[in-house]
């Protein structure tokens, strides 16, 4: 028997590598090590893994807004 468990990425808190690159749609582990070797993106490290805040997610891509809402 084959069990799915289905996690609404939205709604947690803290996710990890995996579910990071999920939630932004892209990624990868290369890149998100550079981004915390450059300060760019906070992580936790609670222990040996290494955790992100989705909110702090949101407020790293949010950084990249481009254009506006010219007429």
């Amino acid at each position: 028997m084959n069990k799915t468990t289905v996690c609404d990425l939205s709604t947690k808190k803290w996710l990890n590598l995996q579910e990071s690159i999920a939630y932004l749609g892209f990624g990868s582990k290369g890149l998100f090590q550079e981004w915390r070797e450059t300060g760019k993106l906070p992580y936790y490290k609670p222990g040996k893994i290494i955790i992100y805040k989705r909110t702090d997610l949101d407020k790293f891509i949010e950084g990249f807004k481009q254009g506006g809402f010219a007429q």
